[in-house]
């Protein structure tokens, strides 16, 4: 699989990412064992970048990985408000995948200037552990185009992952060309993009071929993050990075879902945490409306009855 520069950060990666969310407890929860073997096999077919993120406890499965997979570049990403949010983030990484760099750290959930201005600090200090040779970029992910805009004005952040796809499934602040707008701007200040969701969170999976062919020959996109479950959608992937989509038609037919379980006690706390305002409580039960949700599975990490499921 082809090399690409990742913007001007400084790190080449493949096309291709191995989005990590999908193995996590988020969603399918595997076993470590399990997430490494699909991730040696991917290394094996040519990936060499993954994305993580501190929230989905997905660090024992790239551990176990990179014994065999050792030059995986790593992405991560934390909630990290000042100084030492940032630094035990940072370390819980190292920690987490037996490293002491991380080739690309980001600032999880940016929403707008306003975020990134209350963040700064955490800004600052990561990029005083770059200079340090502890961290490869520094960076930050969003659903907001308006946020993307926004990175240009802090020089620390040399990455973006913003959500980005055909449909402009889960775009929170406009339209897909809004978004593709923003990007185009950040690319100029020589800001790298690698996207997520290119199949809009399994919305666009009935024009799966479609919808990874825009995501992988944009020139706006230097890198697509896609969560794969299973040796048959890594090779599917793989090939259409590889300019073969018709791997991907076998793959149609597989849709995720939101479970709520009918002990549901409706406490409120799913909704208040989805950003795509996907969730209500009716009758006194969480209820999801899949038009809106992107099956990220972060709700399911505030439910105290653990009753939410990605299935």
């Amino acid at each position: 699989m082809r090399s690409v520069r990742l913007g001007g950060s400084g790190l080449s990666v493949s096309k291709l990412c191995f989005g990590t969310l999908t193995m996590s407890p988020l969603q399918r929860n595997m076993s470590p064992e399990r997430g490494a073997e699909l991730l040696v096999y991917a290394y094996e077919r040519g990936v060499r970048f993954l994305d993580t993120a501190d929230l989905y406890e997905t660090y024992p499965h790239i551990r176990l990985a990179l014994r065999k997979a050792p030059d995986y570049v790593i992405s991560t990403k934390a909630y990290c408000y000042d100084r030492a949010t940032a630094r035990a983030a940072l370390e819980r990484a190292f920690r987490g995948v037996d490293r002491e760099y991380i080739d690309l750290f980001m600032l999880h959930e940016q929403e707008s200037l306003y975020t990134l201005r209350g963040h700064e600090e955490a800004l600052d200090f990561l990029e005083e552990q770059r200079a340090l040779g502890r961290i490869g970029a520094v960076g930050a992910s969003t659903h907001y185009a308006g946020c993307v805009r926004a990175c240009v004005r802090f020089p620390a952040i040399r990455v973006v992952h913003p959500i980005l796809n055909l449909g402009g499934v889960g775009i929170r602040d406009g339209s897909r060309e809004d978004m593709e707008s923003a990007v185009a701007l950040a690319r100029e200040y020589g800001i790298g993009v690698f996207a997520m969701k290119p199949l809009g969170g399994g919305h666009l999976i009935a024009s799966n071929r479609e919808a990874m062919e825009y995501a992988l020959t944009s020139p706006l996109i230097d890198s697509v993050a896609v969560g794969m479950q299973s040796a048959a959608e890594i090779d599917a992937n793989v090939a259409i990075a590889e300019g073969d989509a018709a791997p991907m038609d076998a793959l149609r037919g597989r849709r995720r879902e939101m479970m709520v379980h009918d002990y549901c006690e409706g406490c409120g706390r799913c909704a208040e945490r989805c950003h795509q305002r996907a969730i209500s409580i009716v009758d006194g039960r969480a209820r999801i409306d899949s038009s809106k949700c992107v099956f990220c599975g972060y709700c399911a990490r505030v439910c105290p009855q653990f009753c939410i499921k990605v299935v």
